[in-house]
Order: C-alpha cells, then structure tokens, then sequence
C-alpha cells in the first residue's frame, strides 16, 4: 500500500510539473499576440471576399486561426475549424504557405472550406504578435481580445470559449 501511495504522489507531483511547464511555454509563445483591444484588420480572401474584423465583431465572436500548410498540429486542428466556421465567423490566416496556388491547392486536397487570407511573408502574422502555429485569437464583439490558444485543442474547448465570448 505504501509503495502504491509513493507512486500516485510521484505521478501527482510529475503531473504538476508538466502543467507548469506547459502552461509557461504556452505563456512565452503568446506574449507578443494583442491582450486587449485587437489590431485593425482588413484582408481579401483566397476567394476575394473582404473580411473587416471590426465589422465582423458587430455580429459576435470572431475566431482568428493562424496555421500554416507546413504545421503538424494544424493537420489536426483545421478540421475543428473549418466544421466551427459553418457555425461561427472565421477568418484563417495561411502563415508562409507559399503562393496563392499553394494554398487553394492544399485547402483543396485537405477539403477544408473556412475563408483564408494569405499571409505569405508573414506580415499579417508578426503584425498580431503570432510565433507559432496555430495560435487562434477570439475577439469579441467589443473589439477585444478574449481568448488566444497554441497548439491542439478541441472542438468542444472552441466552443466553450466562444459561448463564453459575448
């Protein structure tokens, strides 16, 4: 019994540890991403559409999603994203994915259909404070920041964070 009680306190401590640990590389990944009032933003879309966050946010909660085609974890979240933009607004940013060809190509062959700027240099990216993929930004409908994730999360975390956004 006591060998077994050893054990569950190791695993608790270890457990601990890794949740500082990633809580503070997430927290080192976002520290450059808007905390309060987001960027102007005004971008055309792959398809041509003009996507205004500050017009957006009058309807609601607006999810910003930063992957990129060369992002392991995006493989795994742009399908999350693209079934919650049928339901919410969305706009996704293609961080350094090539050229516009590229991107229609890959969102193609992924059949992933969520609006998409192209931020082939990064500049929209560096303009938000974004260092990895993916980060999603919610911005609410008062035009500031609410909530920012890296990395996997799930559909159901999305949500929640969105039906907590006003």
């Amino acid at each position: 019994m006591k060998g077994l009680l050893r054990r569950l306190r190791s695993l608790a401590g270890f457990a601990l540890l890794a949740i500082i640990v990633a809580s503070g590389v997430a927290y080192y990944q976002q520290r450059d991403v808007p905390k309060d009032r987001a960027p102007a933003f005004a971008a055309r879309t792959l398809d041509g559409d003009l996507l205004d966050l500050q017009q957006m946010t009058a309807d609601g909660p607006v999810l910003l999603y930063f992957w990129a085609t060369w992002c392991g974890y995006c493989r795994v979240v742009s399908p999350v994203i693209d079934d919650l933009a049928g339901d919410y607004q969305v706009i996704s940013v293609a961080l350094q994915s090539g050229d516009r060809a590229q991107v229609e190509k890959y969102l193609e062959d992924k059949m992933l259909d969520f609006p998409t700027v192209n931020d082939p240099a990064g500049a929209i990216s560096h303009a938000w404070g974004v260092r990895v993929t993916p980060t999603i930004v919610i911005v609410g409908s008062d035009g500031k920041v609410s909530w920012v994730t890296s990395g996997t999360t799930t559909r159901w975390g999305l949500e929640a964070r969105l039906a907590m956004t006003e």
